[in-house]
Parts: structure tokens; sequence; C-alpha cells
């Protein structure tokens, strides 16, 4: 998979350099970065927020280490759950085609007073090392 023009051109979706030192230190089990990818909303209620099916592209890193997942779309952090967390069981992970990665989850789980269906969407050619470690550690998927 080629990389997003914005994380070519001006370094957007890539892991933030501040946090490499921290995911180096945890083992880096599996990442990727410069990831084009959507986000899609089905049916989400938050605070001062209601999207009834909303799709966000996005530029991207998804990282998963020894001790935690995490994903940054737009330098934003999105995911942050460690891995030993009772609640990965609650996160739906599938590779509907080649070279794509799935990750859903009921928003209610990791946000409080939110609730509707968050899909991550990854085009990456690490699509099933994501999607075998991510299961191994306790997703559930197909």
């Amino acid at each position: 998979m080629g990389k997003s023009l914005l994380f070519r051109v001006l370094g957007i979706g890539a892991i933030p350099k501040k946090l490499q030192p921290v995911f180096d230190a945890e083992q880096i089990v599996v990442a990727d970065q410069g990831m084009q990818g959507r986000l899609l909303y089905k049916n989400v209620k938050g605070p001062g927020k209601r999207f009834i099916n909303r799709i966000e592209g996005f530029c991207g890193c998804l990282v998963v280490t020894k001790q935690r997942i995490v994903c940054f779309t737009y330098r934003k952090r999105q995911i942050n759950i460690a891995v030993d967390d009772p609640k990965i069981s609650e996160i739906f992970v599938a590779m509907p085609k080649e070279n794509f990665l799935s990750i859903s989850f009921e928003s209610s789980t990791f946000r409080d007073g939110w609730k509707g269906i968050m899909e991550f969407q990854f085009n990456t050619n690490k699509a099933q090392e994501f999607l075998d470690t991510l299961k191994s550690i306790g997703a559930k998927g197909n």
C-alpha cells in the first residue's frame, strides 16, 4: 500500500515523535503509519455530537505494543487501550478484503456518555498482521 500524500509531504499520520521512544520501550509488535483510512459513525450520540451515518477520511497510524493498542488520526489520539484490559473483548476486527483492516466497537464501551458504533477502516499492507495480533490479544474477529 502506498502511503498517503499528506504523510509523504507533511508527515501527517506519522507515529508521534515524542511517543516513539515509549512505544519502543513497550516493544512494538506491529505498527504502520501514514495509512489512509475512514472513520464511520453509525448512530453515534455523544456530548454535543450526533451522527446518524457519517464517514470521515483520515491519515493516521496504528501501533500495537506488548502493553497497549494506540491509534492516531490526523495527530489526534482515537484509541489507547491496554492489552490486558477486559474491554478488548468488545472490539471486533475484520479483514473484509486484502490490505484492508476494520476495527469496530460500541462507543459506550470506551467513552462515557456516548453510544453507537464507531468503525475504523485502514488501508495497510500489514492488515493480516494486525488482525492476527489483535485476535491473539482477545479482540473478536472473523
